[in-house]
């Protein structure tokens, strides 16, 4: 199969095994992504993460032996795979701090199917989904407001605000006069300068300082 028609590779870290089920009965019928494993405890994951070099990783953030949030850090970190994060329950210090280790989404296990799969293509095409349930919760922990800093342009400004209301690649090249390919590697730079995995950290940031208010 070419690359450029490769289904997205995903692993599943998991304890509840009826949960397990469920994602792969959501997922089999899907031709763009292929579940290649499923873990059943954080260890397992990040010994299957290292051989399995999945696109994504989709994972309950509480977990028996090594926690959710390490698993995400890893894997985002050292392993360059993209993390989706999902729970039945989830706090507001919980989602921050998943955003904070590299998660480019969060779920919760009622969201159902459809958004499963959009999350993954989401985090693979290096956005972010976040559950439209835990909006109020992000909004919440955003609410201490600081001021940008000084150093930024205003097109930095104008991306990081396109950014931040989850706006594409594409969407953001039509607004600013940029080519799609300009578009990343002004976000990758970004992504760099403020030591950030993904563009959901820059959503955080774009929040805090005010840029989506306009």
């Amino acid at each position: 199969m070419p690359a450029a028609s490769r289904p997205i590779r995903v692993l599943l870290v998991e304890d509840d095994e009826l949960a397990r089920r469920a994602v792969d009965s959501y997922l089999a019928p899907l031709e763009d992504i292929a579940l290649i494993g499923a873990a059943s405890d954080g260890r397992e994951a990040l010994t299957m993460a290292e051989v399995l070099s999945p696109d994504v990783v989709l994972v309950d953030v509480h977990l028996p032996s090594v926690d959710g949030l390490e698993v995400v850090r890893h894997v985002a970190s050292r392993l360059g795979a993209s993390v989706v994060c999902f729970t039945a329950l989830a706090d507001d210090r919980t989602l921050a701090r998943a955003i904070e280790e590299g998660a480019a989404g969060f779920l919760l296990k009622t969201d159902g199917p459809g958004l499963i799969a959009r999350a993954i293509r989401s985090a693979h095409s290096g956005d972010a989904l976040v559950s439209p349930k835990l909006m109020g919760t992000l909004l919440g922990q955003l609410r201490a407001r600081v001021e940008a800093p000084a150093a930024l342009t205003p097109e930095d400004r104008d991306l990081l605000a396109l950014v931040g209301r989850g706006h594409t690649n594409s969407e953001i090249g039509s607004a600013l006069g940029l080519a799609v390919s300009s578009v990343r590697e002004c976000v990758a730079a970004l992504l760099s300068r403020f030591d950030l995995l993904n563009r959901a950290g820059l959503a955080m940031l774009a929040y805090r300082w005010g840029l989506l208010d306009d």
